[in-house]
């Protein structure tokens, strides 16, 4: 198996300039990045949750599949913190620190995220 190393890109100016909140300023510098870097994991991840869950997206209407995939994200706590966990994994103990100040905005904030990433990306609908 090949070991890439991935760095965390950096988000367009347009992005981080405005930030009002310590919240919004760490979604957008620290939490964002993460979640684009480790894309293809997230979204391998949510498929494979699929597949253990007997899920056929295929099988399903457009709605239906939007809501199936917004389900998992609401209602299955233990698959959320799963996604969470893999974006708090790559926090310095620094940002760490700002993170568990707080956690509660940023775990929903990364939440709505990776869902809207992964609606993009496994339903072919544009991010919000």
């Amino acid at each position: 198996m090949e070991n890439k190393q991935k760095s965390r890109p950096e988000l367009p100016e347009e992005i981080r300039d405005g930030i009002s909140s310590t919240a919004e300023e760490f979604q957008n510098k620290i939490a964002r990045p993460i979640i684009k870097m480790q894309s293809d994991l997230l979204v391998a991840h949510l498929k494979q949750k699929l597949i253990t869950s007997k899920i056929e997206l295929n099988q399903l209407s457009s709605a239906k599949q939007e809501a199936v995939l917004t389900g998992l994200f609401i209602k299955d706590q233990a698959f959320k913190r799963e996604v969470i966990g893999m974006v708090i994994g790559h926090f310095s103990l620094e940002e760490y620190q700002t993170y568990i100040e707080i956690s509660k905005e940023i775990n929903r904030r990364i939440t709505q995220i990776v869902l809207n990433r992964c609606l993009n990306l496994v339903l072919g609908k544009k991010e919000k």
